[in-house]
């Protein structure tokens, strides 16, 4: 990979990161009914929240891929991706950049003592090479729930323990 990851630390980033992942280089599958504005919102919490953070990659100035995670609720050492993304734009996919942005995330939590990270993802076809990556890189499925996100698109929910 020849492109530096760099940690979300701005406003104005920010805002370009929830663009980005919101955008059609990123996602091509259909929003749930809030998602849009939950994806946008996170980059921006993440400014505001030291156990929340976002890593983004540019190529001339424009965002090629992002990444976010947070601290569960509990506050209890195990980190999740539910209304944070990883996506890196279609154009620039299968260069390994998904693979460091995942990589930079990982080694954070760990150096955090985070006990594990859980990832949902959509049952639908166009998230099969979102399933494989995450099971490539040693996420085990978890569960299943139908039709969450909307009738048709039900979640899948990956799990790795950090040890």
């Amino acid at each position: 990979m020849n492109f530096e990851i760099n940690e979300l630390k701005d406003k104005a980033t920010a805002i370009e990161v929830g663009d980005f992942l919101t955008g059609p280089n990123a996602f091509e599958q259909t929003w749930a009914p809030n998602e849009k504005d939950m994806v946008k919102q996170a980059s921006l919490d993440s400014l505001r929240n030291k156990n929340h953070k976002y890593w983004y990659v540019e190529d001339r100035g424009k965002i090629i891929g992002a990444i976010g995670v947070r601290e569960n609720k509990y506050g209890s050492g195990g980190y999740e991706m539910d209304s944070d993304y990883i996506a890196v734009h279609k154009n620039y996919r299968n260069q390994g950049i998904a693979s460091e942005l995942l990589r930079k995330m990982e080694e954070l939590v760990k150096e955090r003592g985070g006990r594990y990270i859980h990832v949902l993802t959509c049952d639908i076809d166009s998230y099969i090479p979102a399933r494989k990556f995450y099971e490539k890189n040693g996420y085990k499925k978890v569960s299943e729930i139908p039709n969450y996100y909307v009738p048709g698109e039900g979640r899948i929910d990956y799990f790795k323990e950090l040890t």
